[in-house]
């Protein structure tokens, strides 16, 4: 009897931490960044209208109905992270080299036919939608910590917390750590309040991970006017973050250590359009279905404690893993791309997200492409993506909850610029590209904290493409 007890509380936390996927975790896994081919970086995304490249697909099916050969192409780039406190010298950075984009394109039709169904081609691609890899520390005062900790076990009784109830689907680990570290008091009417208060505190948050996409595209070109495009989309999603939050005062210090580890795959669907009327001009549109995913999600904490010289070391058990459904929002795309003479090419793009748990996305992108000569061309893009929330959000854990990572931070809007240079025959295809993205983070360690802390991010990505035609 005892072990069917035990088993039903597991089951009883795995059940109860499907309930903790808070929305910054939505934003977190359904963020779309601007990587791909060098082109498609160079030009800024700007290319639901241009098509013709293999992350361009990506945004619009449609644009695969442009090739007229078969290809294969991969890009490498370099993503440098770089965090820094608005008013500090230091500089957090995090390196990491990538095959962000693998794909295969296979081009069926007569390009002597002038009427109907020119071409029918097909793609096979692995790109990448976001990289999730970024180290922040930041410092301050009255981060909240153990004030958190008491709000989360206000009107739970003394009694509840005695031998470290895990187990207890009535009690969160955040009130266990905080009791048997010595942090938190009993007060009247089963309230707590701090058994120390702290002076100075620093927050340390490591992320690692990516969302990838596999693809499978159909799309045809008639009569070289209409280009009709459809896709599957598989997303993948690994992502880590490792927490440190420390506070201190002139005698005594503790250290809260989070852990949250999450992967999962999902399903959508795209359709797109491109239309031609007159030789120089295109108009793209396209829409995503809502990506519906599986996450498997783990969760641990610890914390270390100094209180009046005497050490405390207490240790969350394992959480295992459980099951959530995500559902990250639907997406539509609009654009306009225009060429001038023979040698120049711009481009404006409007991209649409919605979801209802989290506010509607906006963003625009613009491109323009140089032909230098002979096959030799020069790109410039640039990104404004509004935020998923229109101010600075309270995130808060559940009474309950198992998790123990209190940060969460607010992003007002994403920028980006970016330069590139390619070369194209009818056999090879090279290209480089260099991109840089700006944001300001409004970081906050806790729930309690009042004032955000806030951090400069800048991320420089280098693209190399190389692509063989056949």
């Amino acid at each position: 009897m005892k072990h069917l007890f035990y088993i039903l509380s597991l089951c009883s936390w795995f059940l109860f931490l499907g309930s903790t996927l808070r929305a910054q975790d939505v934003q977190r896994f359904s963020e779309r960044q601007i990587i791909g081919t060098a082109r498609y970086v160079g030009m800024g995304g700007a290319m639901t209208a241009i098509g013709g490249d293999p992350s361009a697909v990506q945004d619009n099916p449609a644009g695969l109905g442009l090739y007229r050969r078969s290809e294969v192409m991969l890009t490498l780039d370099e993503t440098i992270d770089q965090t820094t406190q608005l008013e500090s010298e230091d500089i957090y950075q995090r390196a990491r080299l990538a095959l962000p984009q693998v794909s295969a394109i296979w081009a069926w039709g007569n390009h002597s036919k002038q009427r109907g169904m020119i071409y029918n081609n097909f793609m096979f691609s692995i790109q990448r939608l976001a990289n999730f890899n970024r180290n922040v520390v930041v410092k301050g005062a009255g981060m909240g910590m153990v004030e958190t900790i008491c709000e989360k076990t206000s009107g739970l009784a003394e009694e509840f917390l005695v031998d470290k109830p895990w187990d207890d689907v009535e009690v969160g680990w955040l009130s266990i750590l905080g009791y048997e570290g010595y942090l938190i008091n009993p007060a009247e009417d089963d309230q707590w309040i701090p058994a120390v208060k702290f002076t100075d505190g620093a927050l340390s948050v490591s992320e690692t991970g990516s969302a990838d996409q596999y693809t499978i595209s159909w799309a045809g070109n008639i009569s070289n006017q209409w280009y009709v495009g459809l896709s599957l989309n598989i997303p993948t999603i690994t992502y880590s973050k490792q927490v440190s939050l420390q506070e201190t005062n002139r005698i005594n210090s503790a250290e809260l250590k989070s852990m949250y580890y999450a992967s999962g795959v999902g399903v959508s669907g795209s359709i797109g359009l491109i239309y031609r009327p007159i030789q120089a001009l295109r108009i793209g549109a396209s829409f995503q279905t809502p990506t519906v995913m599986q996450l498997s999600v783990q969760t641990e904490g610890d914390i270390y404690s100094t209180i009046a010289g005497q050490k405390y070391e207490i240790l969350t058990p394992s959480s295992g893993s459980i099951n959530m459904e995500l559902t990250a929002p639907l997406r539509t795309s609009f654009s306009v791309a225009g060429q001038i003479g023979n040698h120049a090419l711009l481009a404006a793009q409007y991209d649409y997200a919605h979801s209802a748990e989290m506010e509607d996305v906006h963003t625009l992108r613009v491109g323009a492409e140089v032909q230098a000569y002979r096959g030799l061309f020069i790109n410039a893009g640039y990104v404004y993506e509004s935020s998923f929330m229109k101010e600075d959000p309270i995130w808060m854990l559940g009474y309950n909850d198992i998790r123990t990572d209190m940060d969460y931070r607010y992003t007002p809007h994403s920028q980006y610029a970016s330069l590139g240079i390619g070369y194209r025959s009818d056999v090879v295809v090279a290209q480089v590209a260099y991109q840089y993205r700006w944001q300001t983070l409004h970081q906050y360690a806790t729930e309690m904290q009042m004032t955000a802390m806030d951090v400069h991010a800048d991320t420089h990505r280098i693209v190399a493409t190389l692509a063989w035609r056949f």
